[in-house]
């Protein structure tokens, strides 16, 4: 059958690529004829269009539009030929992730051919821009395409608990299934067993200050136990320089090396077996909403996560003796600085958990097994009684 994929982002976007692209392959791989429908060219490429866009076993289109650093300008274009574009495909099921004013076109074949429309909520998208910073046009365009797409799904996936309570509440009678981010364990080989370093890192966008300001004001309580010990922050944003002024304020600058954004492949090069990697999030609806794509990464790269005890975060690291990684308050500076020079000092824990970590990502969290997973929903619930894969 014809699924048709629709994101936001340029094919390659951390909005697009790390989870329906992902889900989109391994759904091919399970049977389903799949179409991508994407922009060409958008600040997740600089503006640039890949006309060569090839994903294996996925149709990849990408609808024609100016390619200027005007969102407006770009997007009544886009919607027109993307419309077209989606026409054309005529879907027996339409997958819609994050909805924007670019993807609610997703709601044509639903109206007309009455294709079921599956609504994957990663987020609070109009939350989360809102805090932010970006226009109020922007929050207002999203937030009524977020209320659209609810309302007229056929089926809602969802990657967190605190999302599933809140669609089902509001919509009791539609299906949903909980279904979090993951990772591609094949992407990140084990990293090589080696002595361990006192080595912690961060790596993700940094438009929040707040998304590692008590992780940084831990840190000198950190370096007077274990002068050795290093961080690195990999990530770009527009709190960057004010993440980088209170690492000066902090009088902790030598100890911490800031890469600016990295790409998820070169992040690579910086990891050991071992490190302890950070999402430590402050206690917010948009953080509890999550499924932060971080810690899966983390996992696959047999490192040792320390999350914060907010939404779904401890669920992904588990408790107790088999755990992969450590639970702290969201806002405690001394847990967290205790934590980590706790982990610093006990290797054998930090090996136990890393290698917990790596198992974890390769079993319940890798993308082959989640699609597993909607394929059933998508088979089931979804289609009913209609041709199943």
């Amino acid at each position: 059958m014809r699924l048709l994929l629709l994101g936001s982002g340029s094919y390659k976007s951390s909005l697009t690529y790390f989870r329906l692209v992902s889900l989109g392959r391994h759904l091919a791989i399970l049977g389903w004829d799949v179409s991508l429908v994407v922009p060409s060219a958008d600040k997740y490429n600089d503006f640039t269009p890949d006309p060569q866009a090839h994903i294996p076993g996925i149709t990849v289109v990408q609808p024609w539009q100016p390619a200027t650093r005007n969102m407006f300008v770009n997007l009544i274009p886009y919607l027109l030929t993307a419309l077209v574009a989606t026409l054309r495909i005529r879907p027996a099921l339409v997958y819609l992730y994050k909805p924007t004013p670019v993807t609610i076109i997703g709601l044509v074949p639903h109206i007309l051919f009455r294709a079921p429309l599956v609504l994957d909520l990663d987020d609070l998208g109009s939350e989360v821009m809102r805090l932010e910073g970006r226009s109020r046009l922007e929050v207002a365009l999203v937030a009524r395409c977020e209320r659209l797409a609810l309302r007229y799904s056929s089926a809602v996936v969802v990657t967190s608990t605190y999302l599933y309570d809140l669609v089902r509440k509001q919509y009791p009678a539609k299906p949903i299934i909980l279904l979090s981010n993951g990772v591609e364990p094949a992407a990140y080989n084990m990293p090589p067993r080696q002595k361990l370093r006192p080595y912690l890192y961060y790596f993700g966008a940094l438009n929040r200050l707040s998304l590692i300001e008590t992780f940084l004001r831990s840190l000198p309580q950190v370096f007077r136990a274990v002068p050795e010990a290093s961080v690195c922050i990999m990530g770009g944003g527009s709190a960057l320089d004010a993440a980088k002024r209170l690492v000066e304020e902090l009088g902790i600058a030598v100890n911490v090396t800031f890469t600016g954004w990295t790409d998820k492949d070169a992040i690579k090069q910086y990891v050991q077996f071992g490190d302890i990697a950070l999402c430590v999030q402050p206690d917010t609806p948009s953080v509890r909403a999550a499924s932060n794509l971080k810690v899966f990464q983390y996992m696959a790269m047999a490192s040792v996560p320390v999350v914060s005890d907010v939404g779904d975060l401890p669920m992904y690291v588990g408790s107790g003796p088999g755990s992969a990684g450590v639970v702290v308050a969201s806002d405690s500076e001394g847990e967290l600085s205790r934590t980590i020079i706790h982990l610093l000092t006990h290797e054998k824990a930090r090996i136990r958990m890393a290698l917990a970590a790596r198992q974890k990502a390769e079993t319940d969290y890798a993308w082959s097994t989640l699609a597993a997973r909607l394929n059933a929903f998508l088979a089931g619930p979804v289609m009913g009684d209609r041709e199943k894969v």
